[in-house]
């Protein structure tokens, strides 16, 4: 059999569909899969790392007023379907996945167009218009929320799967995590407070970080990893006062995650839909920043969904300072709220998740 997934922009889009690609590869040895993304998304580096085939298309975001820019939108993800429809006829795949992000439009219409059964997957509570059009050409829609079916009144079927990163980030071992601390110099009997902004880093976040770095001079049970995302690496450098406390640690980027989230005693972060599923289905305390910059402010919607349940604390951007976030992290790391967080948060996990992707996946190429 022959799969496509397409999916990009940022790693929320991108890792799930390695995860199903891994899972496939499991189930199916001899199945041929190929990985359709952009030159300017991070899929363009993540995926031929991974080793996955990988080929590109013309791919624009959707803009709901009209403008000369919407025109060139419009053009693009044109051009991006046309180049889409030859390569589907070239690779004729059995099904298409897209799991989000701008290039997923122009290829799901084309394989609508040549007939070409496809699943489309949604990680946040409200998606975007990408997957809502997507979803009328699209045999299933998969989704990570109860509620999201609501979106996608014009979807032939709505499948409640969960995020299949929730189920990558159970499979490690003492080996990867002993691993892990080496290269990062953490210390296994300190606390470790693991802060990263998703895959392209938050400038926001970083400068309330830059702050409240010295205090970590006070607390010697703590650790904090701090990934600033490759974007902002270079700015931050230059505004931290040296020298750094002994339990912090600064890097610009960590492609070994799933081998040091099992570590943290709390998460600092954006609230995507796959960082979400890595919290919950490892049972993580976490502090949840959602960005304000995102389409129809979704990540606020999926925060507010776990802080709700007492699954996670959440601060919003414009509530955020050095002050606010050092007592949070107070009362995560030094009372019972710690234990209160991680116990929810595993309430809410979809371990299963990549496992229920894959069926509604083939059930498409069956029907």
């Amino acid at each position: 059999m022959r799969f496509l997934l397409t999916g990009g922009g940022t790693g929320g889009h991108i890792y799930p569909a390695l995860t199903l690609w891994h899972t496939i590869e499991t189930r199916m040895p001899d199945a041929e899969v190929l990985y359709v993304g952009t030159e300017r998304g991070l899929e363009h580096g993540i995926v031929p790392r991974a080793g996955l085939p990988f080929q590109t298309i013309f791919a624009a975001g959707l803009r709901r007023q009209v403008s000369l820019q919407a025109v060139k939108t419009v053009w693009t993800t044109y051009r991006g379907y046309r180049q889409a429809k030859r390569l589907l006829k070239k690779f004729k795949p059995d099904v298409v996945v897209g799991t989000g992000g701008y290039v997923t439009l122009p290829v799901v219409y084309a394989a609508a167009r040549l007939g070409i059964p496809s699943v489309v997957w949604e990680a946040n509570a409200r998606p975007g218009l990408t997957n809502v059009l997507c979803s009328r050409k699209s045999s299933a829609v998969a989704v990570c929320f109860e509620d999201s079916g609501r979106y996608f009144p014009k979807a032939k079927k709505v499948v409640l799967t969960g995020n299949p990163r929730g189920s990558e980030v159970l499979h490690y071992d003492r080996k990867d995590l002993l691993s892990a601390q080496e290269a990062y110099g953490l210390d296994a009997s300190k606390k470790l407070i693991l802060c990263y902004g998703g895959s392209r880093g938050a400038e926001t976040v970083n400068q309330v970080l830059v702050d409240l770095i010295p205090r970590f001079h006070s607390k010697q049970d703590w650790q904090l990893l701090y990934i600033t995302g490759e974007a902002h690496y270079e700015s931050v450098q230059r505004q931290l006062s040296a020298p750094l406390p002994a339990n912090v640690a600064v890097v610009p980027f960590a492609y070994d995650m799933p081998h040091l989230l099992p570590q943290a005693a709390v998460v600092v972060t954006r609230a995507g839909g796959a960082t979400l599923a890595e919290v919950c289905s490892l049972g993580l305390a976490a502090i949840l920043i959602p960005s304000p910059y995102v389409t129809a402010n979704h990540q606020e919607e999926n925060a507010r969904r776990l802080a709700q349940a007492g699954a996670a604390k959440m601060i919003v951007e414009n509530e955020l300072t050095p002050d606010k976030l050092w007592s949070e992290l107070t009362k995560v790391l030094d009372s019972p709220e710690g234990d209160s967080l991680r116990r929810a948060a595993l309430s809410k996990a979809a371990p299963d998740a990549v496992e229920k992707l894959y069926e509604v996946v083939m059930a498409a190429v069956t029907r």
